[in-house]
């Protein structure tokens, strides 16, 4: 984390600090540190995610000023994607469920991004997810939009290995353990492939 005034918004994302914890320590155990990535910009880690999508989708130059893209997200995504969608020029459709919360929504909305709200969980497995993607694939053929794919998008892992992970490492140097949050397996493939790398 730099004190140096920074170019722009999107520079703020990642380099976080880390802070000990002394307080939560079990009793023996060595030091115990927690990255703070409420810092990032949108106060969360998926400041990172978004960024590694949209740098992608436009290294490949699929995403470019009046693109239209729409992405599922339980909140956090959202966020961080309907700002990149001002600073980049191009429009976001973000897909939610009715458990996002309000305060959420409105920020989402507040930055210019068209919210689509599914109503109920898919019927034949009851999971939300799958009934948020099968609204994103709809719009995107009728909106001839393109989706960034959060949840098997390579770039999204890599904001992690090469981002977080490589912080990380760089501030404290090996490690015993390492408890991260897991919306999915990728994310634990990406947290081990940066430490083999970094450390």
């Amino acid at each position: 984390m730099s004190l140096e005034p920074l170019p722009g918004v999107l520079s703020a994302i990642g380099n976080t600090p880390l802070v000990a914890l002394d307080q939560l320590r079990p009793p023996g155990a060595g030091p115990l540190w927690g990255k703070l990535e409420s810092f990032n910009p949108g106060g969360s880690a998926k400041d990172r995610t978004a960024r590694a999508l949209v740098r992608d989708a436009q290294r490949r130059g699929v995403l470019t000023k009046g693109s239209v893209v729409v992405e599922s997200s339980s909140g956090n995504l959202g966020v961080a994607l309907a700002r990149e969608a001002v600073l980049g020029g191009w429009q976001f459709h973000c897909v939610v469920d009715r458990r996002t919360n309000a305060s959420t929504l409105a920020h989402i909305r507040a930055l210019g991004a068209t919210i689509h709200e599914v109503e109920q969980a898919d019927p034949e497995t009851g999971d939300w997810l799958v009934a948020r993607r099968a609204l994103v694939a709809t719009l995107v053929s009728e909106l001839g939009a393109i989706n960034l794919d959060q949840y098997s998008n390579r770039a999204a892992f890599s904001a992690h290995e090469e981002g977080t992970m490589r912080e990380i490492v760089e501030q404290l140097g090996s490690l015993d353990a390492l408890s991260i949050p897991v919306g999915n397996a990728g994310n634990i493939t990406a947290y081990w492939k940066g430490y083999r790398e970094y450390a």
